[in-house]
Protein backbone atom coordinates (compact mmCIF):
# COMPACT_ATOMS: atom_id res chain seq x y z
CA UNK A 1 0.00 0.00 0.00
CA UNK A 2 3.08 2.25 -0.07
CA UNK A 3 2.47 3.39 3.49
CA UNK A 4 5.85 5.09 3.83
CA UNK A 5 5.46 7.00 0.57
CA UNK A 6 1.90 8.11 1.28
CA UNK A 7 2.83 9.45 4.71
CA UNK A 8 5.75 11.31 3.12
CA UNK A 9 3.43 12.79 0.50
CA UNK A 10 1.06 13.89 3.26
CA UNK A 11 3.86 15.73 5.07
CA UNK A 12 5.15 17.31 1.85
CA UNK A 13 1.81 18.39 0.39
CA UNK A 14 -0.17 19.58 3.43
CA UNK A 15 -0.07 23.33 3.94
CA UNK A 16 -1.24 25.33 6.94
CA UNK A 17 -4.33 26.45 5.03
CA UNK A 18 -5.26 22.81 4.46
CA UNK A 19 -5.51 22.10 8.19
CA UNK A 20 -8.94 22.24 9.84
CA UNK A 21 -9.41 25.02 12.38
CA UNK A 22 -9.96 22.57 15.22
CA UNK A 23 -6.64 20.84 14.46
CA UNK A 24 -4.84 24.19 14.53
CA UNK A 25 -6.36 25.07 17.90
CA UNK A 26 -5.55 21.63 19.32
CA UNK A 27 -2.00 21.97 18.03
CA UNK A 28 -1.62 25.26 19.89
CA UNK A 29 -2.87 23.62 23.08
CA UNK A 30 -0.43 20.74 22.62
CA UNK A 31 2.43 23.21 22.34
CA UNK A 32 1.38 25.15 25.44
CA UNK A 33 0.82 21.97 27.45
CA UNK A 34 4.21 20.53 26.48
CA UNK A 35 6.06 23.75 27.29
CA UNK A 36 4.37 23.88 30.69
CA UNK A 37 5.29 20.29 31.42
CA UNK A 38 8.87 21.01 30.39
CA UNK A 39 9.16 24.04 32.66
CA UNK A 40 7.90 21.90 35.52
CA UNK A 41 10.29 19.10 34.59
CA UNK A 42 13.51 21.12 34.60
CA UNK A 43 14.27 20.66 38.35
CA UNK A 44 13.90 16.87 38.17
CA UNK A 45 17.06 14.80 38.75
CA UNK A 46 16.59 13.21 35.33
CA UNK A 47 16.64 16.61 33.64
CA UNK A 48 19.54 17.93 35.68
CA UNK A 49 21.71 14.94 34.78
CA UNK A 50 20.96 15.42 31.09
CA UNK A 51 21.80 19.12 31.42
CA UNK A 52 25.08 18.32 33.18
CA UNK A 53 25.94 15.88 30.39
CA UNK A 54 25.23 18.48 27.71
CA UNK A 55 27.24 21.16 29.51
CA UNK A 56 30.18 18.76 29.45
CA UNK A 57 29.84 17.43 25.90
CA UNK A 58 27.49 19.78 24.00
CA UNK A 59 28.28 21.51 20.74
CA UNK A 60 27.66 24.84 19.04
CA UNK A 61 25.12 27.23 20.65
CA UNK A 62 22.40 26.79 18.02
CA UNK A 63 19.22 26.22 20.03
CA UNK A 64 17.80 26.91 23.49
CA UNK A 65 17.06 24.49 26.29
CA UNK A 66 13.80 25.21 28.10
CA UNK A 67 14.31 26.84 31.49
CA UNK A 68 18.05 27.22 31.03
CA UNK A 69 20.36 30.14 30.31
CA UNK A 70 22.61 28.41 27.77
CA UNK A 71 22.30 26.97 24.27
CA UNK A 72 23.67 23.88 22.59
CA UNK A 73 23.57 22.29 19.15
CA UNK A 74 20.25 21.24 17.62
CA UNK A 75 20.74 17.54 18.41
CA UNK A 76 21.46 18.03 22.10
CA UNK A 77 18.75 20.69 22.44
CA UNK A 78 16.22 18.19 21.09
CA UNK A 79 17.55 15.52 23.44
CA UNK A 80 17.36 17.79 26.48
CA UNK A 81 13.96 19.29 25.77
CA UNK A 82 12.39 15.94 24.94
CA UNK A 83 13.68 14.39 28.15
CA UNK A 84 12.67 17.41 30.21
CA UNK A 85 9.18 17.52 28.67
CA UNK A 86 8.53 13.88 29.64
CA UNK A 87 10.34 13.94 33.00
CA UNK A 88 7.16 14.39 35.05
CA UNK A 89 5.05 12.10 32.84
CA UNK A 90 2.56 14.97 32.76
CA UNK A 91 2.67 15.56 28.99
CA UNK A 92 -0.27 14.84 26.70
CA UNK A 93 -1.04 11.41 25.28
CA UNK A 94 -3.23 9.64 22.73
CA UNK A 95 -5.41 7.20 24.62
CA UNK A 96 -5.83 4.43 22.05
CA UNK A 97 -2.11 4.12 21.28
CA UNK A 98 -0.76 5.43 24.63
CA UNK A 99 1.61 7.63 22.62
CA UNK A 100 3.09 10.85 24.04
CA UNK A 101 3.47 12.49 20.65
CA UNK A 102 4.04 16.16 21.43
CA UNK A 103 7.03 15.61 23.72
CA UNK A 104 8.82 13.71 20.96
CA UNK A 105 7.96 16.13 18.15
CA UNK A 106 7.98 19.64 19.65
CA UNK A 107 11.57 19.51 21.04
CA UNK A 108 12.87 18.48 17.62
CA UNK A 109 11.10 21.18 15.66
CA UNK A 110 11.80 23.87 18.25
CA UNK A 111 15.53 23.25 17.92
CA UNK A 112 15.53 23.30 14.13
CA UNK A 113 13.12 26.23 13.85
CA UNK A 114 15.27 28.33 16.16
CA UNK A 115 18.51 27.45 14.40
CA UNK A 116 17.01 28.15 10.96
CA UNK A 117 15.05 31.23 12.13
CA UNK A 118 11.70 29.83 11.00
CA UNK A 119 8.28 31.17 11.98
CA UNK A 120 5.79 30.07 14.61
CA UNK A 121 3.26 29.25 11.91
CA UNK A 122 5.73 26.91 10.24
CA UNK A 123 6.37 25.30 13.61
CA UNK A 124 2.64 24.86 14.25
CA UNK A 125 2.09 23.11 10.94
CA UNK A 126 5.10 20.89 11.56
CA UNK A 127 3.82 19.91 15.00
CA UNK A 128 0.39 18.95 13.70
CA UNK A 129 1.75 16.90 10.81
CA UNK A 130 4.45 15.23 12.87
CA UNK A 131 2.06 14.22 15.63
CA UNK A 132 -0.44 12.91 13.08
CA UNK A 133 2.17 10.69 11.44
CA UNK A 134 3.22 9.24 14.79
CA UNK A 135 -0.29 8.48 15.98
CA UNK A 136 -1.24 6.86 12.69
CA UNK A 137 1.84 4.67 12.84
CA UNK A 138 0.91 3.70 16.39
CA UNK A 139 -2.59 2.74 15.27
CA UNK A 140 -1.00 0.62 12.57
CA UNK A 141 1.15 -1.21 15.12
CA UNK A 142 -1.94 -2.05 17.15
CA UNK A 143 -2.26 -2.87 20.83
CA UNK A 144 -0.15 -6.02 20.50
CA UNK A 145 2.91 -3.86 19.88
CA UNK A 146 2.59 -2.27 23.33
CA UNK A 147 1.63 -5.52 25.06
CA UNK A 148 4.71 -7.19 23.59
CA UNK A 149 6.83 -4.77 25.60
CA UNK A 150 7.60 -1.98 23.15
CA UNK A 151 7.22 1.59 24.38
CA UNK A 152 5.03 2.95 21.60
CA UNK A 153 6.06 6.53 22.34
CA UNK A 154 9.66 5.54 21.66
CA UNK A 155 9.06 3.49 18.53
CA UNK A 156 6.74 6.00 16.86
CA UNK A 157 8.27 9.16 18.33
CA UNK A 158 11.20 9.20 15.96
CA UNK A 159 8.68 9.47 13.14
CA UNK A 160 6.83 12.38 14.77
CA UNK A 161 10.13 14.22 15.11
CA UNK A 162 11.45 13.38 11.64
CA UNK A 163 8.14 14.24 9.99
CA UNK A 164 7.95 17.52 11.89
CA UNK A 165 11.46 18.58 10.93
CA UNK A 166 10.86 17.50 7.32
CA UNK A 167 7.76 19.68 7.24
CA UNK A 168 9.69 22.64 8.64
CA UNK A 169 12.33 22.29 5.95
CA UNK A 170 9.85 21.71 3.09
CA UNK A 171 11.73 18.60 2.10
CA UNK A 172 10.89 16.66 -1.07
CA UNK A 173 8.88 13.46 -0.88
CA UNK A 174 11.94 11.35 -1.66
CA UNK A 175 13.97 12.98 1.12
CA UNK A 176 11.13 12.55 3.60
CA UNK A 177 10.97 8.86 2.68
CA UNK A 178 14.69 8.61 3.38
CA UNK A 179 14.24 10.46 6.68
CA UNK A 180 11.60 7.90 7.64
CA UNK A 181 13.97 5.09 6.69
CA UNK A 182 16.78 6.56 8.77
CA UNK A 183 14.61 7.14 11.84
CA UNK A 184 12.76 3.85 11.41
CA UNK A 185 15.87 1.74 11.72
CA UNK A 186 16.58 3.51 15.03
CA UNK A 187 13.07 2.85 16.40
CA UNK A 188 13.41 1.19 19.79
CA UNK A 189 12.53 1.50 23.45
CA UNK A 190 11.08 -1.14 25.78
CA UNK A 191 8.73 -0.84 28.76
CA UNK A 192 11.17 -2.66 31.03
CA UNK A 193 12.66 0.76 31.83
CA UNK A 194 9.37 2.27 33.07
CA UNK A 195 9.78 3.80 36.50
CA UNK A 196 13.38 4.83 35.82
CA UNK A 197 15.08 7.88 34.35
CA UNK A 198 15.32 6.07 31.03
CA UNK A 199 11.60 6.37 30.27
CA UNK A 200 11.80 10.16 29.73
CA UNK A 201 15.10 9.62 27.94
CA UNK A 202 13.06 7.77 25.31
CA UNK A 203 11.28 11.01 24.39
CA UNK A 204 14.55 12.90 24.24
CA UNK A 205 16.19 10.29 22.04
CA UNK A 206 13.19 10.33 19.70
CA UNK A 207 13.53 14.08 19.26
CA UNK A 208 17.29 13.86 18.79
CA UNK A 209 17.12 10.97 16.32
CA UNK A 210 14.33 12.67 14.40
CA UNK A 211 16.50 15.75 13.94
CA UNK A 212 19.45 13.62 12.88
CA UNK A 213 17.33 11.62 10.42
CA UNK A 214 15.77 14.63 8.73
CA UNK A 215 19.00 16.63 8.51
CA UNK A 216 20.89 13.67 7.06
CA UNK A 217 18.12 13.09 4.53
CA UNK A 218 18.23 16.78 3.63
CA UNK A 219 21.87 16.26 2.64
CA UNK A 220 20.98 13.27 0.44
CA UNK A 221 21.60 10.41 2.89
CA UNK A 222 19.62 7.37 1.71
CA UNK A 223 17.69 4.58 3.37
CA UNK A 224 14.95 2.04 2.71
CA UNK A 225 11.95 3.29 0.75
CA UNK A 226 9.64 0.87 2.59
CA UNK A 227 10.75 1.12 6.20
CA UNK A 228 7.20 0.62 7.48
CA UNK A 229 5.60 -1.93 5.13
CA UNK A 230 8.67 -3.68 3.67
CA UNK A 231 9.31 -7.41 4.05
CA UNK A 232 11.73 -6.71 6.91
CA UNK A 233 10.22 -3.36 7.87
CA UNK A 234 8.68 -2.23 11.14
CA UNK A 235 5.30 -3.83 10.61
CA UNK A 236 6.99 -7.19 10.12
CA UNK A 237 9.37 -6.85 13.03
CA UNK A 238 7.59 -4.94 15.79
CA UNK A 239 4.06 -6.38 15.75
CA UNK A 240 2.10 -9.46 14.74
CA UNK A 241 -1.06 -7.51 13.97
CA UNK A 242 -0.12 -4.69 11.57
CA UNK A 243 -2.92 -2.64 10.06
CA UNK A 244 -1.76 -0.69 7.01
CA UNK A 245 -5.28 0.43 6.19
CA UNK A 246 -5.84 2.33 9.44
CA UNK A 247 -2.61 4.28 8.92
CA UNK A 248 -3.91 5.74 5.68
CA UNK A 249 -7.64 5.86 6.44
CA UNK A 250 -8.85 9.45 6.07
CA UNK A 251 -5.29 10.74 5.74
CA UNK A 252 -5.64 14.47 5.14
CA UNK A 253 -9.23 15.22 6.14
CA UNK A 254 -9.13 13.23 9.42
CA UNK A 255 -6.84 14.22 12.29
CA UNK A 256 -6.23 11.87 15.19
CA UNK A 257 -4.46 14.77 16.88
CA UNK A 258 -7.94 15.82 17.99
CA UNK A 259 -8.11 12.74 20.24
CA UNK A 260 -5.07 13.76 22.28
CA UNK A 261 -5.78 14.04 26.01
CA UNK A 262 -4.35 16.52 28.51
CA UNK A 263 -3.65 15.10 31.95
CA UNK A 264 -5.11 16.32 35.23
CA UNK A 265 -2.55 14.15 37.04
CA UNK A 266 1.08 13.19 36.41
CA UNK A 267 0.72 9.51 35.57
CA UNK A 268 1.23 7.33 32.51
CA UNK A 269 -2.28 7.83 31.10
Amino acid sequence: MEVTKKLAEFVHETKLDDLPAEAIEKGKMCILDCLGCAVGGVPEDTSQMILDYIKQYGGKPQASIIGCDFKTDVNYAALANGTIAHALDYDDYHEETVIHATSTCLPAILAVAESRKLSGLELLRALILGVEVGIRLGLGFGRYHYELGWHSTATTGRFTAAAGVASLLNMSVDKIINAFGICGTQASGVRQVFGTMTKPLHAGKCAMDGVLSALLAEKGFTSSKEIIEGELGLFSVLTETPNEGIVLDGLGPKYHLLDICFKPYATCA
